[in-house]
């Protein structure tokens, strides 16, 4: 068998090799180029997974999502939780006559800012609704508790600190067991309220709030008397931004 296999021209041998050699070279070629596209199609899909839809989030747009900046405002979607409370002292504004009432106010907020910052300094800032549900107690002439709610508008400013000051005001109704004879005489009345404050940030979230205000209370009159009572306040409270 050897004889034979030295009897076979050497052209032929070279011939079968030069046949054979690139046919395993192909398949060699061919298993590394499939190993290849197998992790290609790996490392898009895990990419894909990882960027979404409109691409990996970059540093810049991440730090917005997740970090409050008091300094430089707050942008459209910010939520704010706070509670405030404080005392009031009544005053004549639509009466020649104020009734003797004083009661402590404790209202609780939810907000919401609608406005990205806009406008130049220093009137630069953005827009903020809140929904309060409200609790008074009255101290003078008798002890009542009274329950509401109110819808307010903030405009906060931006002023390049952690102070940071806002305007508020809004409207909304109230449940009252006082009854005074002479200016109101309504359970069921309105209420208006309003005025200026300002948060200072501990954190870039949590800040403390003071705020003075104006508050009335009126029967809108479909009672009579509707003198009403028309108070200043003095409020302090805490605030939370996320």
């Amino acid at each position: 068998m050897t004889i034979g296999f030295r009897r076979v021209p050497v052209y032929v041998w070279l011939a079968v090799l030069s046949i054979v050699s690139p046919a395993f070279a192909w398949g060699e070629t061919s298993q590394q180029a499939v190993a290849m596209g197998r992790e290609t199609e790996l490392i898009a899909i895990r990419t894909l997974a990882f960027a979404g839809p409109d691409g990996p989030p970059s540093a810049v747009e991440e730090r917005s999502r997740s970090t409050i900046r008091p300094e430089e405002g707050f942008q459209s979607g910010t939520w704010h939780l706070g509670v405030k409370a404080g005392g009031t002292d009544t005053v004549k504004i639509f009466a020649n006559r104020a009734p003797d009432v004083q009661f402590v106010p404790v209202f609780f907020q939810i907000g919401y800012t609608v406005t990205d910052v806009h406008g130049p300094f220093p009137v630069r800032g953005s827009l903020e609704v809140i929904f309060q549900p409200t609790f008074l107690v009255t101290t003078h002439p008798e002890t009542e508790v009274g329950g509401g709610a109110s819808i307010l508008f903030r405009y906060n400013f931006v002023t390049g600190t952690r102070w940071v000051p806002f305007f508020e005001v809004g409207a909304g109704i109230l449940q009252w067991g006082l009854l005074l004879e002479r200016d109101l005489n309504s359970q069921f009345n309105f209420t208006i309220l309003g005025g200026p404050g300002i948060n200072y940030f501990l954190t870039d979230h949590l800040a403390i709030v003071g705020q003075a205000g104006l508050h009335h209370i009126s029967n809108a009159h479909r009672k009579s008397p509707n003198v009403g009572v028309n108070s200043v306040m003095g409020l302090l409270g805490v605030s939370y931004y996320f």
